[in-house]
């Protein structure tokens, strides 16, 4: 997900993507995570919207919660850039003042939740639940675990049922046209077919015995020397405290165990699974022989027609007595379960695509399937074992040890911020961050410089609440303790250094790299545009790619909402391909490379049925309304006063 964000964060549709997560994460937040900031917050006021205070302390911990909330969805690609390219800082903010915005036209409109629309909602929560019934007792455990009181719970409740009614009013006047049905059921339909060649972006470079004089890079330095600004940098004393070196001195007892396994039984359900085993054959339009005058549609009919004798003839020979193994290791086309003797190995319900698994439903054990069809080819099933679904119990012990690792990770963490936060108190209270953590034979620790641009200090890494915590410090300002699922730090600043501009020579290789790789750049463009003005004039796209050592590839039919095969989802690319005839070319730059591409086939849009209408006007009504309510969040935030403190992000 990460490289794919780097390579298209520009395009509609990872931008869709995020929206998209922002507003699962808005929806979530006040659930998961409880209401945020307290009175009287560290940090002081980081914005007001229309005249209600957001202090920093409740940015700062929805900016943790959608750092933890990103951490989640990507796991080990997860990673400090991210959080930068992403502008996480930004989004917590937006989403804080977004909340508030809706809030307050809730107001102005008198848009409320009712005590009995709130009690249904909460009882209706899955994790309040049990047996498809509240449960009293797994709702009040939910709250000693968050520290929450019922009311504090309760009340964010209301406000996120407030956010969603006034979401669901300006979404539901959003209306489609037939024009816009069709256009979109156009552009799902309507496809092409490319030949295609790919100039990469290190094709071409400069030559090697190019040389950057010393006036040269003077010069550049001199034009631009904003550029190469050394920034602000700082110097911490730290303390950090592992919840995993105190976890062996823990040991939870039978009554935390069981709570436990009561609160979080879910994660102990094993779903239903299935073992099976196929044969796949799949349409091969190259092995068709019908002539160069045979269109398309009339090769892959041939191909599926062939693919399905051949696998009804293996189907005959396993009833005659073959060997399914055998025969699946000699004949079957997927390549991954093929030399295993067709076998799949074990898997849930939903796995494989709707047809496999509708014909799998159907098998009892050691049953074989009539051939079915998927965007596969053609498959023989086999159905060589299922294992219901269950609950495991407390008895088990995998889980009871399972359960006990939890705890331990948990109460070693609550342990580890005790400490912290005592030796917080103590600093206060005598003023000596040193002396107070040798009390507790904690050592503390002294950071090299490091600055916001590079953050990645050998004992942390680069844990963002740390380095938001040490920024915001005054020198021998102490932090309040900052803690992560990884461990938990007290921060005390050693020295600022303010930014400076520096001399060429304490950056010359810095220089020097900026500016051949400009160079490199506009030498590639130069190239790009001569290979550009002589292919869209001659659309001779073997001549081109020869010349450069490069291939000619070639798509599959593709339609306007379908990503490029081989290339990506390229929206430039696919505005000029869907208005050309085939023969015809064209030429984009973009991600540093440059495509040439040429219409090879175009099938067009059929009519479509009433059912296509009425889920194309659904999935647009939904699209329109998201659109829709966006644009109305910007105007309102337009017309209402929000005043950010930025020295405080």
């Amino acid at each position: 997900m990460l490289n794919l964000i780097r390579k298209y964060n520009e395009t509609w549709i990872i931008k869709s993507i995020l929206w998209t997560i922002i507003i699962a994460f808005l929806g979530t937040i006040f659930y998961s995570w409880g209401m945020g900031g307290v009175p009287g917050s560290r940090g002081g006021v980081v914005a007001t919207v229309e005249g209600i205070n957001i202090n920093y302390s409740e940015y700062d911990k929805t900016f943790n919660n959608l750092v933890n909330f990103y951490r989640n969805q990507f796991r080990n690609q997860f990673s400090d850039e991210m959080i930068i390219r992403l502008d996480l800082k930004k989004q917590a903010l937006d989403a804080l003042i977004q909340k508030n915005l809706l809030l307050l036209e809730a107001e102005k409109q008198n848009i409320g939740v009712s005590d009995e629309e709130l009690r249904k909602h909460i009882q209706r929560i899955p994790g309040f639940q049990k047996d498809g019934a509240f449960n009293e007792e797994f709702y009040n455990r939910y709250l000693r675990n968050q520290r929450l009181v019922p009311l504090e719970f309760e009340e964010s409740q209301r406000e996120q049922l407030i956010l969603t009614k006034i979401e669901d009013i300006i979404k539901s006047n959003t209306k489609v046209s037939e024009s816009e049905v069709l256009q979109a059921f156009k552009a799902d339909e309507e496809k092409v077919k490319l030949d295609y060649v790919i100039v990469p972006r290190n094709h071409f470079v400069l030559p090697e015995d190019e040389k950057i004089s010393d006036a040269e890079l003077q010069g550049f330095f001199e034009k631009d020397k904003q550029r190469f600004e050394i920034p602000e940098q700082f110097k911490v004393q730290y303390i950090k405290v592992e919840p995993k070196a105190l976890a062996e001195g823990i040991v939870p007892d039978d009554e935390d165990i069981k709570d436990y396994y009561d609160t979080r039984i879910s994660d102990f359900k094993i779903k239903k699974m299935f073992e099976a085993s196929h044969i796949l054959i799949k349409p091969d339009t190259s092995k068709v022989e019908l002539g160069d005058s045979a269109s398309e549609e009339d090769k892959l009919k041939a191909a599926e027609e062939e693919a399905k004798t051949i696998i009804d003839d293996l189907l005959k020979q396993i009833h005659s007595g073959s060997d399914f193994a055998e025969l699946a290791k000699e004949h079957s086309e997927d390549p991954g379960s093929g030399a295993k003797g067709g076998s799949l190995g074990e898997f849930t319900k939903g796995t494989m695509v709707k047809e496999f698994g509708e014909a799998l439903a159907k098998l009892k054990v050691g049953e074989i399937s009539e051939p079915v069809k998927t965007i596969f080819g053609y498959h023989i099933i086999r159905l060589d074992g299922v294992k219901e679904a269950k609950t495991k119990t407390l008895e088990d012990v995998e889980v009871k040890d399972s359960i006990i690792k939890s705890l331990k990770q948990s109460k070693s963490r609550q342990k580890a911020r005790r400490i912290v936060s005592r030796i917080y108190k103590n600093t206060k209270k005598s003023g000596s961050f040193v002396e107070a953590a040798k009390e507790k034979n904690i050592e503390v620790k002294e950071s090299e410089f490091f600055s916001r641009q590079k953050r990645n200090l050998v004992d942390v890494g680069t844990v963002p609440e740390f380095y938001n915590a040490a920024f915001i410090l005054a020198e021998k300002d102490i932090s309040e303790p900052v803690n992560t699922f990884e461990a938990s730090y007290l921060i005390s600043m050693v020295e600022r250094k303010a930014s400076y501009i520096p001399q060429l020579d304490e950056v010359r290789e810095e220089v020097n790299n900026t500016l051949l790789k400009k160079k490199n750049s506009d030498y590639a463009k130069a190239k790009y545009k001569a290979i550009q003005d002589k292919f869209v004039g001659s659309t001779d796209l073997e001549t081109v790619a020869k010349e450069q050592g490069l291939k000619v590839k070639k798509t599959p039919f593709f339609s306007a909402s379908d990503s490029i095969p081989g290339i990506g989802n390229i929206q430039d690319i696919k505005d000029q391909v869907f208005d050309l005839a085939p023969g015809k070319a064209a030429s984009v730059t973009a991600l540093k490379q440059l495509y040439l591409v040429r219409v090879k086939e175009r099938k067009e849009a059929p009519v479509p049925d009433q059912k296509q209408k009425d889920d194309i006007y659904s999935r647009l009504q939904r699209q329109k309304g998201d659109a829709v309510f966006k644009d109305w969040l910007k105007s309102l935030r337009e017309r209402s006063e929000v005043l950010i403190d930025e020295t405080l992000l």
